[in-house]
């Protein structure tokens, strides 16, 4: 049993992850493909290359010895189901084209003579999930990893480190954001927390 290999498992995939978010690999990328084909099939490239990733870190860590952590019972289980619900329901609150997401709509419209970047991303949206927090998939999906009510070593490890990969991970795609809608998302994020649902002075 060793739950630091699971954890820096999905480290290396979080470095790989964001090193293919970044701006110098758009540029690069932008180079080999042209901006054309760029706009129409990266994203579906990115979307099949971080599935092949995170099946192998999953794969990986599934094949490392492992223990049980802990295993909540009575009321407190049912508890902590309760706060995996509201991340569920944090997700479907939260608007996501899942096309869009994975790339196939951008190439669709490249297909058929239109603007590959045209999509509902190209445009800041502030509502439903994203008027409780700027990062409303992530917070959800962060829910349901921590608040399993059965854990072992190397699943507690992995949910560490992917909730941390996304708390850090805001600070970078922020950048991005604020780089493309500028003083819109600026105001956004003056009005909105990052990743809690905390008040704002």
């Amino acid at each position: 049993m060793d739950p630091w290999k699971a954890f820096l498992a999905w480290a290396a995939f979080a470095l790989f992850h964001s090193v293919t978010v970044s701006e110098r690999y758009d540029r690069w990328a932008r180079g080999i493909l042209g901006e054309h084909r760029f706009l129409a099939y990266h994203r579906t490239l990115f979307t099949v290359y971080s599935a092949t990733a995170t099946a192998a870190v999953l794969l990986y860590v599934h094949s490392l010895p492992d223990a049980p952590l802990y295993r909540i019972t009575g009321w407190p289980r049912w508890l902590f189901h309760g706060v995996q619900a509201l991340g569920i329901g944090l997700l479907f609150w939260t608007p996501w084209d899942l096309k869009e997401f994975v790339g196939l709509r951008q190439w669709e419209r490249y297909r058929m003579g239109r603007d590959a970047a045209g999509g509902r991303n190209d445009r800041l949206f502030t509502g439903a999930g994203y008027g409780l927090v700027r990062h409303p998939l992530y917070l959800g999906c962060s829910l349901i990893l921590a608040f399993r009510p059965v854990q072992t070593w190397n699943g507690a490890a992995s949910a560490a480190a992917i909730v941390a990969y996304f708390y850090i991970g805001t600070f970078h795609e922020e950048r991005r954001l604020l780089h493309t809608y500028g003083r819109e998302y600026e105001e956004y994020r003056k009005r909105v927390p990052r990743f809690f649902p905390l008040p704002r002075p």
